[in-house]
């Protein structure tokens, strides 16, 4: 088989039927959404272009490519990025398989090589749209698989606010719509229970009750707007689309109590366990780590992270000249959103930023970090970042254990 035809038998098994064309058209819609999410939340020309440059964990050495960035540049990617996520939409519904597979995947790829540019583009959003395209294209029974994937976004989502910060209500950063001051804690159980138990009705025998826990889901993200925006919403409507779909064009492939439970559907049956325990044992990560993760983000970013705390934090840099002077120098930006701004990969990313600028001058400064967080509902302060002489020698994150300069109980 060439390549041609390699590309085409795989666009043929990735969207090959009514149902994997009409949601794969929605995801590459959704890239578009995302990419206009980069101008309007994320203000992605001034963050990727700029001198202010916080580095994934495993491209530490970003700064040096941003160096070479113009906002022209980045316009022009992203513009190539929203090119390809239009070709794969209009391939797609032509049903031009090659070309469909092809331009679908080199999207999902541009989209991560900007995505890859600086830590604070990172969205809980991408994350979810990153597994549903990974999910698609791996996965043998693809819409089972994705049925099978997408009620776990939810149920995860929920053990993350079981917590008093959720139920009070103080973990939203606005008030959500239509819903009275007094009734915004109830309103929250709500949500936890939604999340938690009545999710799972996506998968009755009964069309009625697949339809009101759709409509249920469907509200939820409505009122949602006012608390965290477009995207989030916009993205689930997009995704939770999977399920009319599945029900009206490929009513056989159905993931329900009835279907999981009968002998043949023992294929379907294999391809959501495995989905769901791979997915699951990604979300148990941080929990394999000390300290509360929704503070020190250690092992999150292997896990959903909306709402797992809403954080406070203060501190910064101290700044001791070889002459003696010291000078305090912050490293929260309180322009970003409160789960970015008290990160420690970008609190260690700004400081790092400040170590290159003194090296650049010749200074021979020394810098002590120290950075104190809280969840919203704690009153006091605790101890989050430690390093002195911070600029002595690399300070690395390690995804995959404690990071001594974080500190933990």
């Amino acid at each position: 088989m060439n390549v041609a035809g390699w590309f085409a038998a795989r666009g043929e098994a990735t969207f090959g039927s009514p149902a994997l064309r009409a949601f794969g058209a929605v995801l590459a819609a959704l890239h578009v959404l995302t990419a206009h999410a980069w101008f309007r939340q994320k203000h992605i020309v001034s963050l990727v272009s700029g001198e202010d440059v916080v580095c994934w964990p495993l491209f530490a050495d970003c700064w040096r490519l941003r160096a070479h960035l113009t906002p022209g540049l980045v316009r022009t990617f992203v513009g190539a990025y929203v090119a390809l996520a239009l070709l794969a939409l209009w391939a797609i519904l032509r049903r031009r398989s090659a070309l469909a597979f092809a331009s679908f995947v080199a999207t999902f790829v541009v989209g991560l090589a900007i995505y890859s540019l600086d830590y604070r583009l990172r969205f809980n959003q991408s994350y979810m749209l990153s597994w549903v395209i990974v999910v698609l294209l791996l996965a043998p029974r693809k819409l089972v698989a994705l049925q099978a994937l997408l009620p776990l976004f939810y149920f995860w989502a929920g053990t993350l606010k079981m917590n008093s910060e959720w139920i009070s209500g103080s973990a939203l950063y606005a008030k959500p719509s239509l819903v009275p001051d007094a009734l915004i804690p109830a309103a929250c159980v709500y949500v936890l229970v939604l999340e938690l138990a009545i999710v799972w009705g996506l998968y009755s025998k009964r069309t009625s009750v697949r339809l009101l826990v759709l409509a249920q889901l469907a509200l939820f993200h409505a009122v949602s707007f006012a608390v965290v925006g477009f995207f989030y919403p916009l993205l689930m409507f997009g995704l939770l689309a999977l399920f009319p779909i599945v029900w009206r064009l490929a009513p056989d492939e159905t993931l329900s109590v009835s279907a999981i439970s009968a002998v043949s559907h023992a294929g379907a049956w294999r391809t959501a366990a495995a989905v769901a325990v791979v997915f699951s044992l990604f979300q148990l990560v941080p929990y394999t780590f000390p300290g509360d993760p929704g503070l020190t983000g250690e092992g999150r970013l292997f896990a959903l992270h909306m709402f797992d705390a809403k954080v406070e934090c203060e501190g910064g840099a101290v700044m001791t000249t070889s002459a003696g002077e010291r000078r305090f120098v912050p490293l929260i930006n309180l322009n970003l959103e409160y789960r970015v701004r008290c990160d420690p990969i970008v609190i260690v990313g700004t400081a790092e930023r400040l170590c290159r600028l003194l090296a650049a001058r010749g200074d021979a400064a020394r810098v002590d970090v120290s950075v104190d967080a809280r969840r919203s509902n704690v009153p006091r302060m605790a101890p989050l970042v430690r390093k002195e002489d911070f600029c002595a020698g690399p300070v690395e994150y390690s995804m995959l254990r404690h990071n001594p300069w974080i500190v933990t109980p």
